[in-house]
Formats: structure tokens, sequence, C-alpha cells
């Protein structure tokens, strides 16, 4: 049996999400990431992870949509985009204190 594709895309868009908080929270050493307000410093790397986190999240769960799994798909890849960077954020400010 095989993996459909769209899992590994779900994989792809957390792995994307988890570089791009670790770019946010290694440029910003001394600050506490929030959830709603700008660090100091967020460069372009960053941002395009999460564009790609966000984008191959998107494509992947509109096709799970499609599959017997319905209406799941995209709560699924908002999860591939949410759990990485908020475990990132906790560790983060965890050690920033």
């Amino acid at each position: 049996m095989s993996v459909p594709w769209w899992v590994l895309g779900l994989a792809v868009a957390g792995v994307c999400s988890w570089i791009s908080a670790t770019i946010l929270a290694r440029n910003n050493p001394d600050t506490q990431l929030g959830w709603f307000r700008s660090p100091p410093i967020a460069p372009l790397s960053q941002l395009a992870f999460l564009g790609a986190s966000v984008a191959t999240a998107w494509l992947a769960g509109s096709y799970a949509a499609e599959t017997p799994l319905g209406g799941w798909g995209f709560p699924l890849a908002g999860l591939a985009v949410f759990v990485p960077w908020a475990l990132v954020r906790r560790a983060h400010n965890r050690q920033v204190g």
C-alpha cells in the first residue's frame, strides 16, 4: 500500500513551517515570539518558508478534500502549518524566559 501524495505534501508543509519558525527564533534570540506581533527582525527567508508552508498545505489539503477524508483535509493542512510553529515558539519562549 502506498502513501497518498497529499500526505507527503502535508509533511513538507510541516517541515517548511518548522524551518520558518526556527529562522525567526534564531534571528531574535532575546525576544519572545508572540502570535499577533512581528518581532524586530523578520528575514525574507523566513517569509519564503512560511509562504511555501502555507501554499503546500493548501494544495495538499485541497486534494485531501477530494478523497474519502472529505472536509477534514483543510483542518489537517492547518495543523500541518500551526503545530510545528507552535512547538518552536514554545521552546524559544521557554529559553528566553
